[in-house]
Formats: C-alpha cells, structure tokens, sequence
C-alpha cells in the first residue's frame, strides 16, 4: 500500500509544485524517504514532533501550498487533534492527513501504537472528511482527488500489502459506497483492512445457503446515507465490521444514519470491543479479537436465526 501511495503522490507532486508533504521522521516508513532528493524544497521533516507538523501544514496552507501530512494514526489524530481542531479546521486551511498502521493493522509495534478511536475523533471535528482504502487500487485512483480536494481529509491507510478487491476498471467516487457482492439476507458494510476478510464471510455463509452483501464504505465522513439505507432495506439484518473501537465509529456512523430515517432491522456491530489492541501479526489479533471472517459469518448466521425465532 505505501508503494501504491509513494509512487502516486510522486506523480502528484511532479505536476503540482505545490503540493508539500510535510512528515514526522517517518519518510522511510511511508516509503517518502527518497522525496527529500526529488522535491528537496517541498519534503520536509519536522523530526518527532507532530503538533509542530500540523502548525508548518497551517503555515504552508495560509500561503496558498498544498500539505500532505504524514504519521502513523495515533501520532496524526489524538496527538495533535487540538492543531488539527484549532490550525487548520477553525481557520479552513486545507491539508491532507495521512494516518499510518491505524487500530489493529498497527501489528508489531503493540498497542501503543493502534488508534482505536481515530475514527471518533475525527468525525466530531467540524467540517473534517475521512477516507480509508481497501486496496492499492482504490488508493491510486483516489489520492489525487483527496490531494485536489478543497477540504482538510483524513486518510487511514494500511501501509503493506493488502489482497485487491478491485479491477483495474474500477471507478472511484468520493463520498459513494460501493457494492463489491449484492445479497438479499444481510449485509456487512465495512472499510480498509477489513474489506477483504469480509468478502471472504460472505463466501463461507453462502456456502450454508446465506446471501450476504458486501459494501465498502471508503467514505466515513462524509457518509453516503443514501446508499447506506438503499442496502438497509433490502436485507433483513446488517454488520458493520471496523478496525476501529465499537463507539464513535463506522458502525455509530451506520446507526445514526439507520435511525434518524426509521429503517428498522437490526444493525450489530463486529468491531473492538471498547479495549486496546494487542502486539502480533494481524491474522493472529484478529482472532484474538474475534474479528476473523469465521466469526463474522458466525456473528452473522445467529442474527438471522434470532430472527426467525
């Protein structure tokens, strides 16, 4: 995914002199090391200090300057979400955030590392938008239009190798679900890392004779409400599945929007349940966590046999 991300923003970055990225001693890690050779003048490094970061983003925005800032997620959301609030929303000062490995993709580097609750954080700063791509493909075809964009976003992003869930004709549309498996029976309306795994749940419950949809909300805020209930009512019952805390995020998203119009079917979610994360290879939190696409499809199953009942 930062190959996908770097090699993209390059393209950017060679056609637009202002576009700046603007990073937290992580260049290596995001795969933007090399920019400083390419772009000396617009690849800055402000060292590990990533509320000094988003004051030089506010500064370049104010003089008319593009910023890309870039960090992992905690140290881009909760870090310095006063900088963000006041610097550049309050003033309406563009600027794109880049948030790194956020909840459990954090992996190794243990659960200091994983932002839990960026998505909540976020959403609840006026006027802030939030982005997060399923696969290097979606990522391509959407950073030059998150980079044009007039408004500060907020992109999660995974940064190794995520399976492709997209074809090379894919169309992407900022603020627009997308329906990557139609079904009648429930739908699993998910994002990022989890966009795969879900698609592997729909297999397994279709294989016990169960229709589930699958819908990638890429666009977190602002939030495709129409899609989103157009797939409420034609399914009996939905997941919202989320690298993210159960509270503040897609699926308080999903609920919000599902009770404010009165669709009334059963939305559960399958996300963290309200704890930190744990320190280990993705496959192995995700069943630590009981987010693994096995229990998915078993969350999914025993909430339309309830049904029934």
């Amino acid at each position: 995914m930062r190959a996908y991300y770097a090699e993209t923003l390059s393209e950017v970055m060679s056609r637009d002199e202002k576009v700046v990225v603007v990073d937290a001693d992580l260049g290596k890690a995001l795969g933007t090391e090399k920019f400083r050779e390419r772009f000396p003048l617009r690849a800055i490094d402000v060292g590990i200090a990533e509320q000094n970061m988003i004051g030089v983003a506010a500064g370049l925005s104010a003089y008319g300057f593009t910023p890309v800032c870039q960090s992992f997620a905690p140290f881009i959301t909760r870090n310095v979400c006063d900088q963000i609030t006041m610097n550049l929303r309050f003033t309406a000062l563009k600027t794109l955030l880049v948030g790194a490995d956020p909840g459990i993709s954090a992996e190794l580097n243990g659960a200091s590392h994983m932002a839990v609750e960026d998505i909540s954080v976020m959403r609840a700063i006026p006027g802030m938008q939030i982005f997060e791509p399923a696969d290097g493909i979606e990522l391509k075809k959407a950073l030059p239009l998150l980079i044009a964009s007039p408004d500060t976003v907020y992109m999660r992003m995974y940064r190794k190798e995520l399976p492709a869930v997209h074809g090379a004709d894919y169309s992407f549309q900022f603020g627009k679900i997308d329906l990557l498996r139609p079904g009648k029976d429930v739908a699993i309306f998910t994002s990022g890392v989890f966009v795969y795994p879900a698609l592997e749940a729909a297999k397994a419950l279709s294989v016990k004779g169960i229709d589930a949809a699958v819908v990638n909300v890429h666009t977190i805020k602002p939030l495709d409400k129409e899609g989103i209930l157009g797939i409420l009512s034609s399914v009996r019952a939905a997941i919202v599945y989320e690298n993210h805390n159960r509270f503040g995020g897609l699926y308080s998203a999903v609920a919000e929007a599902q009770a404010e119009a009165g669709v009334g079917i059963k939305t559960v979610p399958a996300a963290i349940s309200d704890r930190f994360g744990v320190r280990g290879r993705l496959t192995d939190i995700m069943s630590k966590l009981s987010l693994t696409p096995a229990f998915v499809a078993a969350k999914a199953e025993k909430l339309l046999d309830e049904l029934v009942e």
